[in-house]
C-alpha cells in the first residue's frame, strides 16, 4: 500500500473516531443509552485500534522518526492527553465536569489537527 492510500485511510479513521467520541460524549451528557450500546462501544474500540495501526503504518512507510520531528512527538503527547481526558470525561459524575472535560478535549483535538495539518511544532 502506498503512502497516500495509508494517509487517506488514517484520516478516515480519525474522522470516524472523532465522530464516535462526540456521539458517546453527548450521549453521556444525556441519557447515556447510545454510549452504552454494545455496537457503538465495540466499533469505537475497533476504529481506534485501526487508527493506531494506520498511524504506525504511516510512520513505517514514510520512514518517520517521531523523536526527530517535534511536531510529531507533540502530536503523540496530545493524543495520549486526549485519551486520558476522555477517561476523565467518562468518570465525571456531574454534568458540569463532563462539559469541562469535553471542552478541554475539544481544544486538544484542535491542537492535534493543527499539528497534523501544518506539521509545525508549538515549541
Amino acid at each position: 500500500m502506498d503512502y497516500i492510500a495509508i494517509k487517506h485511510t488514517h484520516v478516515l479513521f480519525v474522522l470516524l473516531s472523532v465522530v464516535l467520541f462526540y456521539v458517546r460524549a453527548f450521549s453521556r451528557l444525556g441519557s447515556g443509552k447510545i454510549a452504552a450500546n454494545k455496537v457503538v462501544f465495540i466499533s469505537s474500540h475497533v476504529i481506534d485500534t485501526l487508527l493506531l495501526v494506520s498511524a504506525v503504518a504511516l510512520l513505517i512507510v514514510a520512514s518517520m522518526n517521531p523523536l526527530t520531528m517535534p511536531w510529531l512527538w507533540q502530536k503523540i503527547i496530545l493524543v495520549v492527553a486526549y485519551i486520558v481526558i476522555g477517561f476523565k470525561l467518562l468518570k465525571a459524575q456531574s454534568k458540569g465536569k463532563k462539559w469541562l472535560w469535553l471542552g478541554v478535549n475539544t481544544l486538544v483535538l484542535l491542537a492535534i489537527g493543527y499539528l497534523a495539518g501544518t506539521k509545525s511544532a508549538f515549541f
